[in-house]
C-alpha cells in the first residue's frame, strides 16, 4: 500500500500520488448509515472505499440535450489531442481516463 505515517492513514496512494483534495457532499441519515455498513463490512478505510466506489462503479446516465452538448463541446475542445492520441503521441493519464468516462456515458445512455 501507500507510504504509512505512524498509525494514520497512508499520505499516498498506491500509484504513489499525494491525497491532499477534499470532497464533500449532502446525504441523508439512512444513507450515511448504510454506506457506514458497507464501509465495515468491506474491510476498507471510508476514503477507499468511497474513492473505489465512485470510480470503479458503472453508472446509468439517463440523457438529456444539456448533456449531449456539454460532452460534444468538451468533444470539441480535446480535438487536437484526439488527433495525437490517433497518431499514438498522447499518454496523458488524465485525458485517457475522460475519454473513457465519455465512452462509458454513451454506453450506457437511455
Amino acid at each position: 500500500m501507500g507510504k504509512q505515517c505512524m498509525g494514520r492513514r497512508p499520505l499516498r496512494n498506491e500509484k504513489n500520488r499525494k491525497r491532499n483534495q477534499l470532497l464533500n457532499f449532502h446525504l441523508t441519515p439512512e444513507d450515511k448509515e448504510e454506506i457506514y455498513r458497507r464501509v465495515e463490512l468491506s474491510g476498507r478505510t471510508l476514503q477507499d472505499f468511497m474513492t473505489q466506489s465512485a470510480l470503479c462503479q458503472q453508472i446509468v446516465v439517463v440523457g438529456n440535450e444539456r448533456l449531449r452538448e456539454r460532452i460534444i463541446d468538451r468533444l470539441k475542445e480535446l480535438g487536437p489531442l484526439l488527433h495525437e492520441i490517433a497518431e499514438g503521441k498522447c499518454d496523458n493519464e488524465l485525458v485517457m481516463a475522460e475519454l473513457r468516462m465519455i465512452y462509458e456515458i454513451a454506453e450506457t445512455w437511455e
